[in-house]
């Protein structure tokens, strides 16, 4: 693979955008003229080999808004790659990437803004592809944003951060070099776009040969079954049986880890075979891959029978991607990638993203290695080397996005020794360091590439740090660190928490001083964020800087903050922000050695501030804000609503990160905004405060204004741009947003598949017509006018008109502002030269060296499958995805000359399910010759066929199959069978009810509209629903099937979720979007005004002073007498599940604890605990009331029993009040 460097489209183009007066030029041009950023990928030799080509946002084409350069933590484009990205947020506006070389897929960084509840919210880009639609990029703030202080919490609040995720999606067909990728806003949540890598994604691995499939031990792929058990059946099957164990294409979902022991686990590669999912109640519980546990060692949690007699031996784990569900980060939770211990063991080429650690290894173990694998999007470290690892190595692996360390070593109690990182890149750790080594012996950290660190970090650090790290145990730094040949860009920062500077590499000796040698050589140290070299807390020695170029610091070059023995030897400086060399505040405890070709710095250009400058970036192509005022969002974007009402409010922070007050001299806002502010006159260094705004829309179409923070301090005044929509009330919405139809020959027409076009909105539409684009047509059940809340169908038929793909759009006109509602319809058509196999996976019984099957469909007859030599029979075979209609096929080898003559003897067979064949053509034998075009075509009686299978024998002139291209094409006959699924409604709407109970069903119809017979798979619902069914296994075409479905909310407010049915339909799983409302906690106390019963009271406080509805009132127990009860009659047995206990609310009653238990009872008579004794604050500055919730349980009588009073030698009431919930 070749590695390339970061890629830039300059291009000034041009685009058309309609208007309602018609076509308008707009320019669209490079994101910034500005001198470009160094990218991770500059640097040849060093960091992983990656197989993709990245794209930055800012250096492509765009329409939209770029933000950045800025490193200041918690600001949105601090943690883009470079401190840019790209912000669209006005419908239209586009980033548009072109192709550096082909590609076949896509992976893109980006952020949308998170919900106010912290959960997260869901939206679409638009992915076009040469300026037409291919499909809705699905985007999500569920796994991003996380707030306040370590460990974090996912509660919106201060400090946000963690920001940007990842998705992926292939193209489903490969894209030429100079095609355009270009990701487009639709309107509705902003997207900011960081980059984008493209790649060629190769063909599905075959399965080995002899292997086990966790199929067969009952794993199910695309569906939420559980299939931890199978796959644990699986791998110890292949450990029983020394056979490897295969996961096929298809995602699989786990509830846990699967432990594997001396066993190979293999997939299809990480774009195909992917494990995902999370306990839906143990949380602790999540999809992975562990090794067994070493007892005493790194992991002291619980350790299950199955995870016990660590480390696991001889595991190798290969191809296939762990996906996770993890949205938060609990440290004691297991829910990695991998994890566990494993020696003599390796990981490769596998996808780790959103776990809480992609690998977290829990030693003693040895000689592990993690290689060619990719590490994304981790709510903490990347990798952890952790307790006693040695022998190990990560290396040729790409980190980017962790939650906390990206690569680390952590020997607590037992050393690590002779570990290595190398040729990694890790980018974006956004807490902590890019590679750290906390302790250890014999170190070596080399040849990697480090960029962007976030906060609490830097590029490279070595420290005595952390629990467990110390002499004594022979676990502190030791020996000889070796760090050699890295690049170190945009590294460290200046500190959010410790309000100081950390350098790019940095060396602290918190726990000890540090005493080893450190070697660090041919090093480069980059546009470095703070310092560029850090020593900190406790004595540092010996650290020997050799052949070192440091280019650009916003400080200074050292920072000495401890004593240092170190030497300096042909370390050069360049831009250096401080304009002074080196901060010293220690003295002579830092003194360095400085021998010969030291360039750029001397040590006599030292100072001692006592405090720490702000960053001065002067390095080409850095930069970054410095402080001052900011806000953050820079914009608001809210939904549509209608004319006249209110939206809830939106917040924006205003942060003062100058080192002064700032003074505020007003907040205002213009347009259709109103806001609140708790900004006041002045915000102290340091401080913030919030803006909320609120959006009326007085008029339909757009409606954009400002936020003005005014203030004469830096960076003042803050403004926010603010925009929205106003609405007739009329707003429709299709389901699904796009049709797929599968290829099929020209001339003839698909099933139908449906359209269904709701009004959302909360007022009839006035429909004024539907319509479709290209070679389709369409029927509808949709009339003139659309009443709120109602749907209409829209059938579609495709019927291509030429082969090749076939593009279209249906559109429903209407008065809805955003009108016309549009879904992007795709196809193919297929003509007697269209070669199917294009596109087609294709598989083998055995590849030779770089010659693998995939060669034998990529349209280019240079490269060639060549099948293991001497091994004959050999089989190739192509996966049409469908079933086609096929006529015949060609076969060709390479043209040159050089391939003599030579004939193949082989049988070409069909099928429909990969297992079982149909002969299409006996066995003979077919003349490849170079002097006609070493082509061969071989004719077939027509025949519908999935599955083709080329089946050698011989071979005369070489002793292995050989094919170039294998080329299949369309035969006449009927169309082949089509499965077509619908449903119908295409949403449900449940009408609000109480938390905990369950509505009426509504039903769902599901129609086969195909031609063959659709294969169900799981059906199944998320969110606070649930569902039954009539479907079977199979539905036949034509026939329907009924899933009824009911809604139970969990809690208040919007509940949302989805009815998926899984089939062998294109476009499978069908998906039916559901929605509904939980109500409030119901409100009736139903103890007031009922009977009650006491054990004493003293003077007037008797006990029906607790159910009169008045908390001025109370009662109170015989003095120094506990214990003391009071007693309701409910009147009838009822469901009760929370008591609210008051005393008089006036501040004369000072604070107390009182220990109570709830008893309850259904005769009066006979009573039990409902909740054990506990002790419950009152305290008057908070209303004076304790809440007491529980299991709902079915009482008459509920009792409370008093045994101690902090305030008053008595049991004190004033409201004894009951609720069901």
């Amino acid at each position: 693979m070749n590695k390339p460097g970061r890629l830039k489209a300059w291009t000034i183009a041009t685009v058309v955008a309609l208007t309602a007066g018609g076509v308008a030029w707009l320019p669209a041009t490079p994101a910034s003229a500005a001198t470009r950023a160094d990218s991770p990928f500059d640097f040849p030799g060093r960091g992983a080999t990656v197989p993709f080509a990245e794209i930055e946002a800012e250096d492509a084409v765009t329409s939209g808004q770029v933000i950045g350069p800025d490193r200041i933590y918690t600001h949105l484009p601090s943690e883009a790659s470079g401190r840019r990205a790209v912000t669209l947020d006005a419908a239209g506006e586009y980033v548009e990437f072109t192709l550096p070389r082909p590609a076949n897929a896509m992976s893109l960084r980006y952020s949308v803004p998170d919900n106010g509840a912290g959960t997260g919210q869901n939206t679409t880009a638009d992915l076009r592809v040469n300026g037409a639609h291919l499909k809705d990029l699905p985007l999500t703030s569920k796994y991003v944003w996380f707030y306040g202080g370590y460990p974090f919490n996912n509660t919106p609040g201060n400090n946000p951060h963690h920001f940007y995720d990842e998705t992926r999606t292939m193209f489903g067909s490969t894209l030429a070099q100079g095609a355009k990728v270009r990701i487009q806003f639709t309107g509705g949540i902003p997207i900011t776009v960081d980059l984008a890598d493209f790649e060629v994604v190769p063909n599905p691995i075959a399965r080995p040969a002899g292997s086990l499939s966790v199929d067969d031990y009952g794993a199910v792929r695309n569906g939420a079954t559980d299939s931890t058990a199978a796959f644990q059946a699986a791998v110890n099957a292949g450990k029983a049986q020394n056979k490897v164990v295969w996961i096929p294409e298809g995602t699989y979902t786990l509830w846990d880890h699967v432990v594997v022991d001396g066993v190979t686990l293999a997939g299809a590669g990480p774009w195909y075979s992917v494990l995902t999912g999370r306990h839906p109640t143990d949380r602790k519980r999540a999809a992975g891959v562990y090794g067994k546990y070493v007892s005493g060692g790194g992991y002291t949690g619980e350790i299950r029978p199955h995870e016990a007699g660590g480390p696991s031996r001889n595991v190798t784990l290969k191809d296939f991607a762990i996906i996770g569900e993890i949205a938060e980060r609990v440290d004691e939770d297991q829910v990695n990638a991998i994890g566990g211990a494993m020696s003599d063991s390796v990981v490769d080429n596998v996808w780790m993203q959103h776990t809480k650690v992609g690998a977290w290894m829990d030693g003693p173990m040895n000689n592990f290695v993690i290689k060619n694998s990719r590490i994304l999007d981790q709510t903490a470290d990347g990798v952890n080397f952790h307790t006693g690892v040695t022998n190990s190595q990560v290396t040729n692996t790409f980190v980017r996005n962790t939650g906390d360390d990206g690569l680390a070593m952590w020997p607590d109690r037992v050393a690590n020794v002779n570990n290595s990182f190398d040729h990694n890149t890790v980018i974006l750790p956004i807490l902590a360091n890019n590679i750290v080594t906390y302790g250890g012996r014999d170190i070596k950290i080399t040849d990697n590439v480090a960029s962007d660190t976030i906060t609490n970090g830097g590029g490279i650090h070595i420290a005595n740090r952390y629990p467990g790290v110390n002499s004594g145990s022979g676990t502190a730094v030791a020996g000889t660190h070796t760090v050699a040949r890295n690049t170190l860009l945009r590294a460290g920062n200046s500190d959010y928490n410790w309000n100081f500077g950390v350098g790019a590499i940095w060396f602290d000796g918190l726990n000890e001083p540090i005493n080893a040698t450190i070697n660090v050589s041919d090093t480069d140290i980059l546009d470095s964020s703070y310092a560029a070299i850090h020593f900190i807390e406790g004595t540092t020695r010996t650290v020997n800087f050799t052949n070192v170029n440091v280019d650009g610091t916003g400080t200074y070059m050292i920072q000495a903050q401890a004593g240092a023995t170190t030497s300096f030897t042909g370390v050069r400086a360049n831009h250096i922000g401080a304009g002074v060399s080196i901060h010293n505040c220690v003295g002579t405890s830092f003194s360095p050695t400085v021998g010969a070709g030291n360039t750029g710095w001397s040590t006599s250009s030292t100072v001692c501030t006592g405090q720490w400058p702000a960053p001065n970036y002067i390095y080409p192509g850095g930069g970054g804000s410095t402080g001052g005022l900011s806000g953050t969002p820079g914009l608001l974007s809210f939904a549509a609503r209608q004319v006249g009402t209110t939206s809830p409010a939106q917040t924006v922070t205003v942060t003062n990160g100058g080192t002064a007050a700032a003074p505020i001299s007003g907040v205002s806002v213009t347009g259709d905004y109103a806001q609140t502010s708790t900004c006041g006159t002045s915000l102290a260094a340091g401080a913030s405060c919030t803006v909320n705004v609120t959006f009326r829309p007085t008029a339909t179409g757009t409606r954009t204004g400002t936020l003005t923070v005014a203030s004469s301090a830096p960076g003042g005044p803050v403004t926010v741009d603010l925009t929205g929509a106003g609405t007739n009330g009329v707003t429709l919405s299709a389901s699904p947003a796009s049709l797929s139809f599968a290829a099929r020959d020209t001339g003839t027409t698909s099933p139908a598949q449906a359209v269904t076009v709701t009004n959302t909105g909360s007022a009839a539409a006035t429909l004024s017509g539907v319509t479709v684009t290209g070679d389709y047509a369409q029927t509808s059940t949709c009339g003139a006018s659309l009443a709120a809340g109602a749907s209409c169908t829209v059938n579609v038929t495709f019927t291509p008109t030429a082969s090749g793909s076939r593009p279209g759009t249906l559109n429903v006109a209407s008065n809805d502002v955003n009108s016309p509602l549009s879904v992007g319809l795709s196809g193919s058509g297929i003509s007697s030269t269209t070669n199917l196999a294009l596109g087609a996976a294709m598989t083998a019984s055995s590849s030779n060296g770089g010659f693998p099957p995939g060669n034998a469909n990529d349209d280019n007859t240079a490269t060639y499958w060549e099948s293991t030599s001497n091994a004959f029979p050999q089989w190739l075979q192509a996966d049409l995805r469908s079933a086609q209609n096929i006529g015949s096929i060609t076969l060709k080898l390479p043209p040159p000359a050089a391939w003599a003559t030579r004939t193949q003897t082989l049988s070409v067979q069909g099928g429909n399910d990969g297992t079982t064949w149909t002969t299409l053509k006996p066995s003979a034998a077919y003349t490849f010759d170079p002097a006609t075009g070493n082509t061969v075509t071989i004719p077939l009686t027509s025949t519908s066929t999935r599955y083709v299978r080329l089946n050698f024998t011989a071979n005369t002139g070489w002793p292995a199959a050989q094919v170039a291209e294998f080329q299949i094409f369309p035969g006449g006959g009927s169309p082949p069978p089509a499965v077509s699924l619908s449903a119908s409604p295409g949403s449900l709407s449940f009408a609000s009810r109480a938390v905990g109970s369950t509505s009426p069903a509504q039903a769902v119809t599901v129609t086969n509209t195909g031609t063959g017979t659709a294969n169900l798979g799981a059906i199944a619902t998320t969110g606070d629903f649930a569902q039954t069914k009539t479907c079977g296994a199979t539905l036949a075409a034509g026939a329907s099937c009924t899933v009824s479905v009911t809604f139970t909310p969990t809690a208040t407010g919007a509940r949302t979720g989805t009815l998926s049915i899984a089939s062998n339909a294109p476009g499978s799983p069908l998906t039916v979007a559901l929605s509904g409302t939980g109500g409030t906690v119901p409100v009736t106390n139903l103890a007031q005004g009922r009977p009650t019963t006491e054990t004493s009271h003293v003077q007037t406080y008797g006990s029906g002073n607790t159910v009169d509805g008045n908390a001025d009132t109370y009662w109170e127990s015989a003095n120094n007498a506990f214990p003391q009860s009071v007693t309701v009659d409910l009147g009838s047995a009822v469901s009760v599940g929370r008591v609210v206990l008051k005393l008089p609310p006036a501040a004369a009653w000072a604070t107390r604890t009182q220990t109570i238990t709830v008893l309850g009872s259904t005769d009066g008579t006979n009573f039990t605990n409902v909740v054990n004794s506990a002790t419950y604050t009152f305290n008057p500055a908070t209303g004076n009331t304790a809440t007491i919730t529980f299991p709902a349980t079915t009482r008459r009588h509920l009792r409370l029993t008093f045994t101690a009073n902090s305030g008053w030698p008595a049991g004190q009431l004033s409201e004894f009040e009951v609720y069901s919930s």
